[in-house]
């Protein structure tokens, strides 16, 4: 057991060192090339005669020094497997980089160039980023000793003074205002940057725990599709019933829930295959629009839930006096609608007394001892050949409104089809 969770670890701590390795090379080319640029600068200010012979031949021998360190450092980071191990070499290469730049800078005056000292805070960023806070503030402590070493031995004769400005010997404050500010910069970059490593350290667990997440759902997933390959053959057997199922759900996505009649989604569709066929055929088609008179004030007295109530039972009378061939379709809120197919308006006329006669007699009783009739007014039109079906639309709404305004508990149509 313990080894099916050892090796697991193993695999990922393999992939992490690879991680480092990739890091650590990326890291040797840049430390390549600003080195190469570095030294480019330095041979561009020999030739202006701006540094001598003996500081330029320092510089390029730190230059050729950072870039031989790369290749023995990375072949031993090749083949080190343990993280402490590649901890240890990690820090032996920082402590040799910083070396050369601290040969630079010593060979350009040691404190003169002190404006080269932002090559320690990149160093000091670059480390904070990947590594930890502990070893960032280390990186930033071997920083700064090593370029305190150099201003010191300079002044106290422990080494060889170098000076790009033979005029330029400022005294023992000076210099240690100068020493002091460049630790203090570096510390604070150090704090930075080990700031900004712990935020990303907190990122990278999130990721990685999002990451594990995501390997338990695959195996979730995994095992579900296993089991849907075990039930396809118990699914086969249902097929005919989920069929069924579904027809009845498609019947269920075009009724309306509470007069159980088609909604509107539904009518336009029903509506142009009749105009097709109307036309098709030149068979008569007729349209009814049903509105309930003043149910805004039945609402407001009542209550929504009485409201509901007349909704439905208008719901029931309208099918109970059409044919089987004859839709019916709640239109929106209070108003219906009623396709009668190879229907006339003369005889849609009829159609549409008898369901407002029948309505009419309908009782309500929303509250005790009160008997409450509501009414309904419907306009009626028969399509006209090739008309648009919105224009037949709004014919027929525009008779019902014309009912309402002549008195509502009316049917009304065109006067040449009464």
């Amino acid at each position: 057991m313990e080894e099916r969770k050892r090796l697991p670890r193993d695999k990922l701590q393999a992939e992490y060192l690879k991680i480092l390795y990739r890091r650590h090379f990326r890291a040797a080319l840049v430390r390549c090339s600003a080195s190469v640029v570095m030294w480019l600068f330095a041979l561009t200010a020999y030739y202006e005669n701006l540094i001598k012979i003996t500081p330029f031949t320092g510089i390029s021998l730190s230059v050729l020094y950072l870039i031989l360190i790369n290749p023995p450092t990375l072949l031993l980071l090749k083949y080190i497997t343990h993280m402490r191990s590649y901890q240890y070499v990690s820090l032996v290469i920082n402590f040799l980089e910083i070396i050369g730049y601290t040969a630079i800078i010593y060979f350009l005056g040691g404190i003169e160039a002190t404006f080269l000292t932002p090559i320690y805070a990149a160093l000091i960023t670059y480390v904070g980023v990947v590594s930890t806070r502990r070893f960032t503030y280390f990186i930033a402590f071997l920083c700064s000793a090593a370029f305190s070493f150099i201003v010191a031995g300079d002044y106290w004769g422990l080494l060889p003074h170098q000076s790009i400005y033979l005029s330029f010997n400022p005294p023992w404050m000076i210099r240690f205002s100068n020493l002091s500010v460049v630790i203090v910069l570096l510390f604070i970059v150090a704090y930075v940057s080990s700031l900004t490593s712990g935020i990303l350290k907190k990122n990278r667990e999130r990721l990685r725990d999002k990451n594990v997440q995501l390997m338990e759902t695959t195996a979730e997933l995994t095992d579900a599709n296993d089991r849907l390959r075990n039930e396809i053959k118990e699914r086969k057997r249902a097929e005919e019933a989920l069929q069924e199922s579904e027809s009845r759900y498609r019947e269920l996505s075009i009724i309306d829930d509470l007069t159980r009649l088609y909604n509107s989604r539904h009518f336009y569709v029903q509506l142009k295959f009749e105009l097709d066929r109307a036309n098709r055929y030149e068979q008569p088609l007729t349209l009814l629009m049903l509105d309930l008179d003043n149910f805004k004030d039945f609402n407001d007295t009542y209550g929504h839930v009485e409201g509901d109530q007349v909704l439905l039972r208008l719901g029931r009378v309208i099918k109970r006096c059409l044919r089987e061939t004859d839709l019916a379709y709640r239109y929106g809120g209070e108003e219906f609608t009623i396709l009668l197919p190879m229907t006339t308006s003369k005889n849609g006329f009829v159609t549409a007394e008898r369901i407002r006669k029948e309505f009419k007699k309908e009782t309500f009783t929303p509250e005790l001892d009160q008997d409450v009739h509501v009414t309904v007014s419907i306009g009626l039109a028969q399509y006209k050949p090739q008309e648009d079906m919105r224009a037949f639309v709004h014919r027929v709404d525009q008779l019902m409104y014309q009912g309402k305004r002549n008195g509502k508990d009316r049917v009304c149509c065109e006067p040449s089809e009464e």
